[in-house]
């Protein structure tokens, strides 16, 4: 069954925010160059914050809010987008749902994140907001600029903080260069950036205790699995909205976290239960995936095929072949992160990097190993990558060429995710072993997707119903794939030689 489409409007905003003390107030803003008008008016709003028990959204950084007043009053859930920037998910207000229960359509895209746990109302904030709109010359939106006065009331406590701040949001035409602007006034006038990254944050933030600063080869893993956690997280929910590449970002960050672990997994005695979970997951995603690079791929190598009319009837093929495969394997990926599997896959996950951030000072040897010792696992695992490629010279025919490249380039990818782990240990030692793993991996990667490309060209010719000129065009993209295929795997050898010796210098 296809995934039901949500009403829920996306858009991005890239905002800045500043604290400010009860008797300071906005510069004079008419200055600035490019601000030919400034439209100013006062609006009330107030916001019903929520969030799990343990805050779950707010420590990803996520708010989830219920608000009136204002332009945009309706359910809206915020989402890092990075620096200044955030996706702001809109689901309007119905008038057959009840005004203290968070949409379905909110909270399935939030379910990850959740671990499926209740949602509940975590703050009240209202606020007076002194709003001036930059216009120019066009009458277009360069920034809005608010000062806002704050009340608040948090559920756990009642404490009731106050507050004032400016935020500055960009126009939706404008470039960064009136946000500077904007803060060089602020700055003359001592009003800094804030702290909070949101307002709920202010509120809340002190019941999320700060990470524990961990040195050493433990904070390193700690740190690496941390961040691809909130990657995997952010991936999920961009997924649940079919965003562009959310699979492939999704299915990355799962393979780096299982790359750490299994490559780690002796030196900081991990369980390996959960390197299997991961494994699990990125199969799951795999198809969804595949499907996306492949049709991309062969509708752009379609071009290359010389009659005119040919390529439309094989473009046609392609398209209807991978649209309806598509669909199905969307499908799969949803059911596999809406399942009890994932979600407690995602549990554990926190609990080992809570585990790493808490060791008991008796296992301290045990658990946070000596640089020297990862470096050695480093090299172990490298010496195996080098084993898998050259026994692709030795392969009797094709398709054992094929697989034998195929098992160098996941024992690259696992070597090149393991790299990343320790890169604090020597930065440029490790980022140019990186940069010669990059290039090693387009040249598999591409090899591989020349593979998959022929498998499904076969498949698609095995289908019923083709005129002469699909059958031609298939054969002719299948012939390109081929060579494709041998061109990578001639340039395989020298390509090894310079990501092993980059990589060396880790271990000497």
């Amino acid at each position: 069954m296809t995934p039901a489409r949500s009403t829920t409007s996306t858009s991005e905003e890239t905002e800045r925010k500043y604290t400010a003390t009860p008797d300071q107030n906005l510069p004079d803003l008419s200055g600035i160059a490019g601000v030919t008008s400034i439209d100013v008016d006062t609006v009330d709003l107030s916001a019903q914050y929520f969030d799990t028990s343990d805050l779950q959204l707010l420590r990803s950084k996520i708010t989830l809010r219920r608000r009136e007043g204002g332009d945009d009053a309706g359910w809206h859930s915020k989402l890092p987008a990075g620096g200044d920037s955030r996706t702001e998910l809109h689901h309007p207000f119905a008038a057959d749902h009840p005004t203290d229960v968070v949409p379905d359509a909110l909270l399935g895209l939030l379910r990850g994140v959740r671990r499926n746990r209740p949602v509940a109302l975590a703050a009240l904030l209202n606020t007076r907001r002194h709003r001036h709109r930059l216009r120019g010359t066009d009458g277009s939106l360069l920034a809005e600029v608010v000062l806002d006065d704050v009340t608040a009331i948090r559920s756990v406590d009642d404490a009731e903080p106050q507050w004032r701040e400016i935020e500055v949001e960009l126009g939706p035409e404008a470039d960064l260069s009136i946000l500077d602007a904007v803060e060089e006034l602020l700055v003359a006038q001592g009003i800094t950036r804030s702290p909070s990254p949101s307002k709920v944050h202010r509120v809340l933030g002190d019941l999320i205790p700060a990470p524990e600063h961990l040195r050493g080869t433990a904070g390193y893993l700690r740190d690496y699995l941390a961040h691809e956690r909130q990657t995997l997280l952010m991936s999920d929910i961009a997924v649940r909205r079919d965003a562009p590449d959310a699979v492939h970002s999704m299915r990355k960050a799962a393979r780096r976290l299982r790359s750490a672990l299994q490559t780690y997994a002796d030196d900081f005695a991990i369980d390996t239960a959960l390197v299997e979970e991961l494994r699990w997951l990125g199969r799951c995603l795999s198809p969804s995936r595949d499907l996306e690079v492949q049709h991309e791929r062969l509708a752009d190598r379609v071009a290359e095929i010389s009659v005119e009319q040919y390529r439309e009837a094989t473009r046609a093929r392609i398209d209807e072949y991978f649209t309806a495969k598509s669909v199905a394997a969307r499908s799969e990926a949803i059911t596999t992160l809406d399942s009890d599997r994932y979600l407690a896959l995602i549990d554990n996950l926190d609990t080992l990097i809570d585990e790493l951030s808490s060791v008991p000072k008796k296992r301290d040897k045990q658990r946070r190993p000596k640089p020297a010792k990862l470096a050695g696992s480093i090299e172990s695992l490298a010496k195996k990558v080098s084993k898998r490629v050259n026994r692709v010279a030795e392969a009797p025919d094709d398709a054992e060429r094929d697989e034998r490249m195929h098992r160098a380039r996941k024992g690259s990818k696992r070597l090149r995710y393991a790299i990343e782990v320790i890169a604090p240990l020597h930065p440029k030692r490790a980022e140019h072993a990186l940069d010669r793993f990059d290039e090693f991996q387009d040249l598999l990667g591409e090899f591989q997707d020349s593979v998959v490309a022929r498998d499904h060209l076969l498949d698609i010719v095995s289908e019923q119903g083709h005129s002469a000129e699909s059958s031609f065009g298939l054969g002719v993209l299948h012939r390109l794939e081929a060579e494709i295929g041998v061109q990578q795997a001639v340039h395989l050898e020298s390509a090894w030689k310079k990501a092993y010796k980059s990589a060396r210098t880790l271990w000497r």
